[in-house]
């Protein structure tokens, strides 16, 4: 009975994400679930309290993109960044970024700002006709 139990371990996709460190606060993290969907291993859920394995695939939206884990292990505390990559594999495809010349897209500006010199003053004045 003992060996089912530890064979059998699963925990809330709550608290999953909340100890592999995805989000601050399990608070966050509950939030977050009920506002977006998630999907484990395909189905689609917005419910905390869903329980995960070992070998589910998580499909979640964030920032813009789309983070992919697949769920190694399951932790029994929020422990250290570098424990929580134990625990779960990233399978998120690399983005390809977008490589723009900064240099083409600045605006060229005069050096100076502010008052205009005794020259400018005069070039405006004769510009507009007032000698």
């Amino acid at each position: 009975m003992a060996e089912d139990l530890l064979e059998n371990k699963n925990v809330r996709l709550d608290l999953f994400l909340f100890y592999i460190r995805l989000f601050k606060t399990r608070s966050l993290s509950t939030k977050y679930i009920r506002s977006k969907t998630i999907e484990i291993s395909g189905k689609a859920t917005k419910k905390p309290h869903k329980l995960i394995v070992i070998g589910d695939v998580l499909t979640i939206p964030k920032n813009d993109e789309i983070k992919i884990l697949k769920v190694i292990d399951i932790p029994s505390k929020r422990g250290s960044f570098l424990d929580s990559l134990l625990f779960y594999e990233d399978l998120t495809l690399p983005t390809i970024q977008k490589v723009t010349n900064i240099n083409n897209n600045k605006i060229k500006f005069s050096d100076r700002v502010g008052r205009p010199t005794k020259q400018e003053r005069r070039k405006i004045d004769k510009l507009m006709g007032r000698d």
